[in-house]
């Protein structure tokens, strides 16, 4: 007949294992469910719904540009809807991942590079095709040269203030101001005003990101300042798609 006490022990020692592995199952359980349920959902639907948008319009400019004799126009589109393409997909990737401290901060750096990338993609076209010679090659070298400035900041500093973030995006957004003159030249009323009205849009939505207005982060959890930043980038980004497609493409 089996020792009372050692028969205690055994059953205890099998009930704390069962309790240990149904505590292990319900940990991976929670994880499995963390792993799969979106960072930031505002921010990474509304880039994700950016993201796709780009890519459905990417062919309609590209066959379009491929049309006109030369690689200057098809390679200045292509530079610019594949930037587009680039920051909606980084930032709807960072936003939608929770993953492991290292990971998150790579994805954060890249999300804010992407940034300059975009930027100096718009600039692209305009820069070879409607200003064109000499100048526009020096204001082409000019935009991607403070990108990479930008994109190495990023890479050693991500924790800066969003205020300095802010003022080198619209700062490098607003350096078209050097060749305000030109471009008042050369382009059309209605395509001035697209290209005019994108950099306002994108200014102010820099300026929602830099201040972080509480009248927006408290009406919802999911859906603040941030993400209304990322619908003013988004709208900005449908400004200066129809400039290039109905205007720049065509000269």
């Amino acid at each position: 007949m089996p020792d009372k006490s050692n028969t205690s022990t055994i059953n205890a020692a099998t009930f704390k294992n069962a309790g240990n592995t149904s505590n292990n199952r319900y940990t991976d359980r929670s994880r499995a469910k963390r792993k799969f349920s979106l960072k930031d959902p505002g921010s990474a639907i509304t880039h994700f719904i950016g993201m796709v948008m780009a890519v459905i319009a990417a062919p309609f400019l590209i066959i379009k540009a491929a049309n006109v004799p030369g690689n200057v126009h098809v390679i200045s589109m292509v530079i610019f809807i594949l930037s587009m393409i680039c920051l909606y997909g980084a930032s709807a990737t960072y936003h939608s991942l929770d993953l492991t401290t290292r990971t998150n901060r790579i994805l954060r750096k890249i999300d804010h590079m992407m940034i300059f990338v975009l930027i100096a993609g718009s600039y692209t076209p305009v820069c070879l095709i409607v200003l064109g010679g000499s100048f526009g090659r020096f204001m082409f070298y000019l935009v991607w040269g403070i990108a990479l400035a930008g994109i190495l900041i990023k890479a050693c500093w991500i924790t800066c203030p969003k205020w300095f973030s802010s003022v080198l995006y619209i700062g490098m957004g607003w350096v078209c101001i050097l060749a305000f003159t030109q471009l008042l030249d050369k382009l059309s009323p209605a395509a001035f005003a697209w290209l005019l009205g994108g950099g306002i849009i994108y200014t102010v939505g820099g300026i929602i990101y830099a201040l972080k207005v509480p009248l927006f982060d408290l009406k919802h959890k999911n859906f603040g300042s941030h993400e209304i930043f990322h619908l003013f980038v988004m709208a900005g980004s449908i400004c200066h798609y129809i400039f290039m497609y109905c205007y720049v493409v065509n000269m």
